[in-house]
């Protein structure tokens, strides 16, 4: 096979200027090709001659896809001919049209993006009604080029060039390779009426000076600046992504999840690149359902975070010790205390664990017996030997302290899990010793300690799971085992 025998690869960025009617159609196909057939979908259209183009060719393209339409209408000027306009545009087509009023509620992010939101918004109701499998959007390279600019003006990173997918969740933009020229040409040479919006010229925008001023500028420098803008962004993409596996990866292999709280072992996160670190904490706060990620400077600030200090990002709190760092929501929900069922499984959903009894003769939660021996002496078992990746251990803890073996005298002593409590004390090897200093020296973070369970008998602490175990009971238990205690992963309950 030679080197003419293969496709050529498809260059990233924008399609070369000068595409005419049948290269535009086969550009929205493309873009439109993982759409299964049939699909419901719905289209943006502002009446506006991109949106317009795209209406027309993503119909052409895809005559299979079952279209509606969808005009959203911000009450932020006069738009009685757009809607007119939109209204035509749906007779021609023979497709549903839907018009739809938004309250646009002014923030400090500024009135455009306010707009962009409500509108976002109103699409998805929409779509969610009509069982759309995808939103049509038609912002163009031109947009694409524009939107680089911008960032680039407020300090981007990769992921901020990357600037906008072609497709990202519900939102597809089969434009995005095409240029605004190219798509008012079809427009027009279609003889498409479409509704003009004043703001597009208007001088007080950001995004207007860019497309008036700033580009027309850098064309001087080079011969095609949304092109170059366009590959560049395009480039950042795929990086991006790189990156984002990479972090995700990270994720999985660093992160220890316990209730509410993450928290992620200082050396661990320091052999990875920076890059990947700042990828990491957005994860982080992701997973923890904080919908916008810190800023970079918030980054920044966890990164450097020292031990002994804490940091407040919206609801959740950061703190450093012990050789972790531990985000958690600033005030966690106290759960009472829950008796431990003897044999069965107890959740202690504040840490996300449970403890799970296996007494001779009982079922594993994997569906297989203990597999005690009896020996001629009454109640005496063997003690089945527990998978260790399958313990759940509190961040400092280890899975070998996540067991253990309960003696005859404490089977009807009332156990029960419960938080820690001032004045709690635990009898170690080395001698009785406050749970607080034994969550210390164990470098448990704070968080965790609040949300770990005790087991105890009455006012004497038992067992710390994955931390400590009373000396007397460790004795005993392995003396004359009578039932083995498991502290394993627990999803919570359901509400």
């Amino acid at each position: 096979m030679t080197r003419g025998d293969l496709d050529p690869p498809q260059r990233p960025g924008p399609l070369p200027p000068g595409r005419g009617r049948g290269a535009l159609i086969d550009a929205v196909a493309a873009e439109l090709a993982h759409l299964p057939r049939g699909a419901a979908v719905v289209v943006a259209l502002s009446g506006g001659p991109d949106s317009t183009a795209l209406a027309y060719l993503a119909t052409e393209a895809r005559p299979d896809l079952i279209v509606t339409l969808v005009h959203v209408r911000h009450g932020l000027r006069d738009d009685t001919e757009d809607v007119v306009v939109v209204e035509r545009h749906a007779a021609y087509l023979g497709l549903a049209l839907e018009i739809t009023a938004v309250a646009v509620a002014r923030s400090g992010r500024g009135l455009e993006a306010a707009a962009r939101d409500a509108r976002y918004a109103a699409l998805r109701r929409v779509a969610s009604d009509r069982g759309a499998e995808a939103i049509l959007v038609g912002h163009t390279a031109d947009d694409q080029a524009e939107t680089v600019v911008l960032r680039i003006a407020r300090g981007t990173g990769v992921g901020g060039l990357a600037a906008m997918r072609p497709r990202s969740a519900d939102l597809v933009r089969p434009l995005l390779r095409l240029r605004r020229a190219d798509l008012r040409r079809f427009v027009a040479l279609e003889g498409l009426p479409v509704a003009s919006d004043p703001t597009n010229d208007d001088a007080r925008l950001r995004r207007v000076l860019v497309r008036s001023q700033v580009l027309p500028l850098l064309g001087e420098v080079g011969p095609d600046p949304v092109g170059a803008l366009g590959r560049l962004a395009a480039l950042a993409a795929e990086d991006d992504d790189a990156l984002g596996a990479l972090a995700d990866a990270a994720f999985g292999e660093v992160a220890v999840r316990c209730g509410d709280v993450l928290a992620v072992r200082d050396e661990q996160l320091e052999r990875l690149p920076a890059a990947v670190q700042r990828r990491l904490w957005r994860r982080v706060f992701a997973d923890l359902g904080q919908a916008l990620p810190p800023p970079a400077a918030v980054i920044a600030d966890l990164l450097a975070l020292r031990a002994g200090r804490r940091l407040q990002v919206g609801a959740l709190e950061v703190s450093a010790g012990g050789g972790w760092r531990a985000v958690a929501p600033r005030r966690s929900i106290p759960s009472p205390p829950r008796p431990l069922q003897l044999p069965g499984t107890t959740r202690w959903d504040p840490a996300g664990i449970a403890v799970e009894v296996r007494t001779p003769g009982s079922v594993a939660a994997d569906g297989t017996t203990t597999g005690q021996i009896t020996f001629e002496l009454s109640g005496a078992w063997t003690l089945p030997v527990p998978a260790l990746g399958g313990l759940a251990p509190p961040p400092g803890g280890t899975a070998e302290r996540c067991v253990l073996a309960l003696p005859t005298e404490l089977v009807h002593a009332g156990l029960e899990l419960r938080h820690r409590r001032p004045g709690d004390r635990c009898r170690a090897v080395g001698g009785t010793r406050r749970v607080a200093d034994v969550f210390v020296d164990a470098r448990v973070p704070r968080p965790v300690r609040d949300r770990w369970p005790l087991l105890v008998a009455g006012d004497r602490v038992v067992w710390i799971p994955g931390v400590v175990v009373d000396a007397e009971v460790l004795a005993a238990g392995r003396a004359a085992p009578a039932a083995q205690l498991l502290a394993v992963p627990s999803t919570p309950a359901p509400r």
